[in-house]
C-alpha cells in the first residue's frame, strides 16, 4: 500500500504539477478528463477526453492517465453510485437487475478485438438506461468542478513552494560566495 501511495506522488507530481502549462489549462484538463472517466462509454474515454480538452484549449496531456480512473475493476461501483444517483433525481425504481447487466457491460470490455464487441457495448448501454447517464452526468459535473478547483490550487502551491526554494537556494549560494569573498579578502 505505501508502495502505492508513493507511485501515486510521484505520478501526480511529475506527471501534473510539473507539467509546462498555465495552472488553468492543466487543472481544466483534469476537470475534462474526471467528467470523461465517469462516463459509461468505456474504451472511447480516452479519445473523447483528448478531444474535448482539445476543444476547450485544456492540457490535454494531463487527460490521458486522469481519465483511467474508470477501468474494468473500478467501473461497477462508480457506475453503481451514478446509477443511485440517476435513480434518485429521476425519481425511478430501483432495478436489481441493471447492476447484473452493468457487471455484464464491464465484463465486455476485456474483449475489445472481439468483433461483436461495439454492438454488444451499444445494447448494453440502451438497456442500462438513462438513469446511468443522468447520473453520470451529474456525479461527473460536479466532480468536475471540485477537482478544477483542487488541481488549479494544488498546481499554483506547488509552483509557489519550488519557486520560494528556489530563491532560498540563490540566497544561500550569495552568502556562501560572501563569504568565501570576506575570506579570502581577510588573509590576504
Amino acid at each position: 500500500m505505501a508502495r502505492y501511495i508513493l507511485r501515486t506522488r510521484k505520478f501526480i507530481r511529475d506527471k501534473i504539477l510539473h507539467t509546462g502549462d498555465s495552472p488553468h489549462r492543466i487543472a481544466l484538463g483534469v476537470a475534462v478528463a474526471v467528467f470523461v472517466s465517469l462516463l459509461p462509454i468505456p474504451m472511447s474515454q480516452t479519445v473523447v477526453a483528448i478531444a474535448l480538452a482539445a476543444l476547450l484549449r485544456a492540457n490535454k496531456a494531463v487527460c490521458i492517465p486522469v481519465v483511467w480512473v474508470t477501468n474494468p475493476l473500478t467501473a461497477i461501483p462508480i457506475w453503481a453510485f451514478c446509477l443511485a444517483i440517476g435513480q434518485f433525481v429521476l425519481d425511478a425504481p430501483a432495478d436489481a437487475g441493471i447492476i447484473a447487466r452493468l457487471h455484464q457491460f464491464t465484463a465486455l470490455s476485456w474483449n475489445v478485438f472481439d468483433s461483436t464487441f461495439w454492438t454488444r457495448s451499444i445494447e448494453m448501454l440502451v438497456h442500462v438506461g438513462i438513469d446511468l447517464w443522468v447520473g453520470c452526468v451529474i456525479v461527473g459535473l460536479a466532480s468536475a468542478v471540485a477537482s478544477y478547483f483542487l488541481a488549479r490550487w494544488a498546481v499554483t502551491v506547488h509552483r509557489e513552494h519550488r519557486h520560494q526554494r528556489t530563491i532560498r537556494r540563490h540566497h544561500f549560494r550569495a552568502r556562501i560566495r560572501e563569504a568565501k569573498l570576506a575570506t579570502s579578502a581577510g588573509s590576504a
